[in-house]
Parts: structure tokens; C-alpha cells; sequence
């Protein structure tokens, strides 16, 4: 197994419940777990998360300082959005903000994505998107 150097692990209040949604709306992968911590490692073509049910460890206390998980979200490409919209639509579950196209300036270059936001069962916030092209930057 290929492990990315930064890997998420996000403390989740249900692993079963957030297990199923990682796997069935998302589309993320079980490439191992310890059902005795109520932990897996999750990827998706290279995007790899690992959940973790509420821990008893003082390191996890979301009463420290900062904002707990507030103000940051997960952005992952894919191959196509289209079957995760498919599957959040079929869920009943809500984006946090629907599609739209956006153009992100890399120095002389803007990148395109068709993008949308969606939380988790946690209100962990992702972005997922899929390439549309590239374009000098403007001006």
C-alpha cells in the first residue's frame, strides 16, 4: 500500500455510521481497520482519510484552544463528480454548496474545476471536484 505523507485522521462520533457513509457516498475504500479502536484507513484514487471514533485520549479534547475542525475542509479531485452527486441525491443528503465552475490563478496559469462542497455525517466539510482545463491567467 502507497501511503500519502499527510493523511487526515478525523474523530468521528460513530465510526459504523461514518464507515457506510465513506464508502457508499463518498466512494472512498476500506484498505484496512481495527474494529477493536473503531478505526479504518479509507482511500479514493490516492485521497486517504482515517476515521477514528471519539477517542478517550486527552490529545483528542475538543475543548483545547482553536477552531476544532471549523474553517478548514477536505478538497479531493476525481475522475468525475457525477456518481457521488448521484449518490448524495439518492441519500437525501444536502451539498453545502452546489456545483459551480471555478478558475484558480497558479502563477501565469488559472486551473479549472467543476466543484461542489458536502459535509460529513460530522459536518466535516469536503470540497470534491474534477479537472476542466487550464488557461492563461487573466489579467
Amino acid at each position: 500500500m502507497e501511503w500519502n505523507k499527510l493523511v487526515p485522521e478525523l474523530v468521528v462520533c460513530n465510526y459504523s455510521e461514518s464507515k457506510l457513509f465513506y464508502q457508499e457516498i463518498f466512494g472512498f475504500t476500506l484498505r484496512f481497520e481495527r474494529p477493536e479502536e473503531r478505526f479504518g484507513y479509507f482511500d479514493l484514487d490516492g485521497a486517504q482519510v482515517m476515521l477514528l471514533e471519539q477517542p478517550g485520549a486527552d490529545i483528542y479534547a475538543m475543548q483545547r484552544p482553536g477552531p476544532n475542525g471549523k474553517g478548514l475542509h477536505f478538497q479531493v479531485e476525481v475522475e468525475s463528480i457525477e456518481g457521488i452527486l448521484q449518490r448524495l441525491q439518492q441519500a437525501n443528503i444536502a451539498l453545502a454548496k452546489p456545483v459551480y465552475e471555478a478558475w484558480y490563478r497558479g502563477n501565469q496559469v488559472e486551473y479549472g474545476q467543476r466543484e461542489f462542497f458536502v459535509a460529513d455525517p460530522d459536518g466535516y466539510l469536503f470540497r470534491f471536484y474534477e479537472c476542466i482545463g487550464e488557461r492563461p491567467a487573466q489579467t
